[in-house]
């Protein structure tokens, strides 16, 4: 398996989004976006306690207690993001949207709150794997507005569920099987709202290094005017890893 990772300020005086990348190669691993939320930088504070407490967390290798363990660290993560801006009226209504990947030897679990993404690249098909809490997402799937409208919507940034604003959170979460050659992608609302689908597969299908993949998809949110904080990480999924 091989990832690569690049974060941007874009056009922002603080990058409140964070990252999470494993330290080895041994299963299982586990992978992280969060984008803070909150004034004064309290966003950074808050996307950067998340990825902290979700770096402690002792991961099981039983893949039959995965996606509980999962939920359990996220929650923890969770209680310590809300306890810190209890205590810190500074850091008051601070939050963060996470998306997680935990890779297995056949398969991962993906886990979202808030509106950043993971999509599964399978060499033709890009598919959205995570739902976004956002009103534009709920007005999209109650038919209300298209997806194209959605991403130049004037409310597309309320998001309806975020880490940290509240002691107890809802959680999705969804397992995959994967194949060697997939490519999934985690990346804050900066990337996937300021690049179309097509540029996505664009990128992805080609013969570039995935480190060259994440810059040109970081480029191109800025080249097409996006203004928020960039973050993606692509992992590929070669032959050897399969167990």
């Amino acid at each position: 398996m091989k990832f690569a990772v690049k974060t941007d300020i874009g056009r922002r005086v603080h990058n409140e989004d964070s990252f999470l990348t494993p330290e080895n190669a041994e299963f299982p691993l586990l992978f992280a976006v969060a984008d803070g939320m909150g004034g004064h930088a309290a966003g950074a504070v808050a996307s950067n306690l998340l990825v902290d407490h979700l770096k402690e967390f002792d991961l099981s290798k039983d893949p039959n207690h995965a996606l509980q363990e999962l939920r359990i660290a996220i929650e923890r993560a969770n209680l310590k993001v809300y306890e810190e801006a209890e205590q810190d009226r500074s850091l008051h209504g601070m939050g963060t949207t996470l998306v997680a990947a935990l890779i297995q030897s056949n398969g991962y679990i993906a886990a979202n709150v808030g509106d950043s993404r993971m999509y599964n690249f399978d060499g033709e098909t890009l598919q959205m794997i995570t739902i976004d809490h956002s009103l534009v997402e709920q007005l999209v799937r109650a038919g209300a507005i298209t997806r194209e409208e959605a991403r130049v919507h004037p409310q597309r940034n309320i998001i309806t569920r975020a880490v940290g604003v509240s002691p107890v959170v809802d959680v999705d979460l969804f397992e995959n099987d994967w194949k060697p050659g997939d490519i999934l992608v985690l990346c804050s609302d900066g990337l996937h709202g300021a690049v179309e689908e097509e540029d996505f597969i664009s990128v992805l299908s080609s013969k570039r290094s995935l480190e060259s993949m994440c810059d040109v998809l970081v480029q191109l949110a800025l080249d097409n005017g996006g203004t928020d904080n960039i973050t993606v990480i692509l992992i590929r999924f070669e032959e050897g890893d399969v167990k």
